[in-house]
């Protein structure tokens, strides 16, 4: 058969449009803002020069969107500040470092045996630019910092910055905790929040973040309603002229400006439904977790409950491949969100519904359900 990318990707979007989607690290995005995503804006360029303008022709209409798109990003966080032009949290993560360390400089991350993200490990972005790594103590039975030995490990190891944020984000944290050891033993405090950048924008997540945190960054698909991309925030001015020297030419050249508009769409969305919808994740994320762990599933549960976020962290990783039988699809590493099907209007009762199904999945394929069931919802919050 001939290779077709156009027949395989209307396979795919019949595939997802037929699947009930919990992995945490993906959302479903607006017919708006796959409309910019499709658009002219797609192979055109645009790049500021200091003090000089668009090295570009044609960008009267990309230059409206990129300044007053960062504005609206700025209002939606309550920030003074937005870099909304990163093509990734990763490339977020990189601009953020490179934005606040010099050689040499130590970092403290959460590890990646406890739920931290790769990158912060020292063979990938220490290696890279020159930094120096040590995991944060981590109290698995809360799944949370160690508050009773981080202070230790401060005081011996000496970091120039603690990066907090996680690829497995259960609960926030005690930033005046982290804020008051800050200015006794002078680090910088980044806070990489791609999991939870939606329910950060909605309000109900880490709602201190902005007070304690020199940089939150991170992407912008997970629980945001946006296009794969990152961005930058912050008050602090000096911080935030050294991210944007850190973009062009540094970390990236073209940022894309079919995603970038596409965000700002995504920021609107946000703006107007952030916090019902952050609100109505967090709910069925406690319900799901609930009801799954009642019925043997083998959900975790920690000292504060089961989750405070879209994130819900399962025993037994296998479960995927038998549950994608039956088109419930979750992530092969031990988690489930609720972020995508909260954005497709679930509610609680409709979260009694899919537990029930999960449950039968493990026994026979209820494809033919799950197909029903997904059939009655469509994006909402738009």
């Amino acid at each position: 058969m001939k290779f077709d990318p156009i027949l395989l990707t209307k396979r795919h979007n019949n595939y997802r449009e037929n699947s009930i989607n919990l992995l945490p690290s993906e959302n479903i995005l607006s017919d708006k803002v796959k409309y910019i995503l499709g658009s002219d804006l797609a192979s055109r360029y645009s790049l500021f020069i200091k003090d000089d303008g668009n090295a570009y022709g044609g960008t009267r209409y990309a230059d409206e969107i990129i300044i007053k798109g960062g504005e609206l990003v700025s209002s939606l966080f309550g920030v003074k500040f937005a870099e909304i032009r990163p093509l990734s949290g990763h490339i977020s993560a990189m601009i953020a470092l490179l934005s606040i360390t010099k050689k040499n400089d130590k970092i403290m991350a959460i590890s990646p045996e406890n739920g931290g993200y790769d990158g912060y490990s020292q063979d990938f972005l220490p290696d890279i630019l020159s930094l120096q790594y040590r995991p944060i103590p981590f109290d698995v039975k809360a799944w949370n910092i160690d508050y009773q030995n981080i202070e230790k490990s401060i005081r011996d190891y000496r970091p120039d910055v603690i990066v907090l944020g996680a690829s497995y984000f259960l609960f926030p944290y005690d930033l005046k905790f982290i804020k008051d050891l800050s200015e006794e033993y002078g680090f910088k405090i980044i806070y990489d929040s791609s999991h939870v950048m939606g329910l950060i924008a909605g309000g109900e997540f880490q709602k201190d973040i902005f007070k304690y945190a020199q940089i939150v960054y991170g992407s912008t698909h997970k629980s945001f309603f946006g296009p794969q991309g990152g961005i930058l925030l912050t008050n602090d001015e000096e911080i935030f002229e050294r991210i944007k020297d850190n973009v062009v030419w540094r970390t990236m050249d073209n940022y894309h400006l079919n995603r970038l508009a596409a965000l700002v769409q995504a920021s609107i969305e946000m703006k107007k439904y952030g916090r019902e919808y952050a609100s109505n994740v967090i709910r069925n994320s406690k319900r799901l977790a609930k009801n799954l762990d009642q019925k043997g599933f083998g959900i975790r549960s920690f000292r504060d409950g089961y989750t405070e976020s879209h994130q819900i962290l399962i025993d037994k990783k296998e479960m995927c491949k038998k549950l994608e039988k039956s088109r419930i699809i979750i992530d092969c590493v031990g988690r489930m969100g609720t972020n995508e099907i909260t954005r497709l209007g679930f509610h609680e009762k409709d979260v009694d519904e899919l537990s029930d199904l999960i449950m039968l999945a493990l026994k026979k394929n209820v494809s033919r359900d799950v197909i029903e069931l997904r059939r009655r919802f469509r994006v909402r919050y738009c």
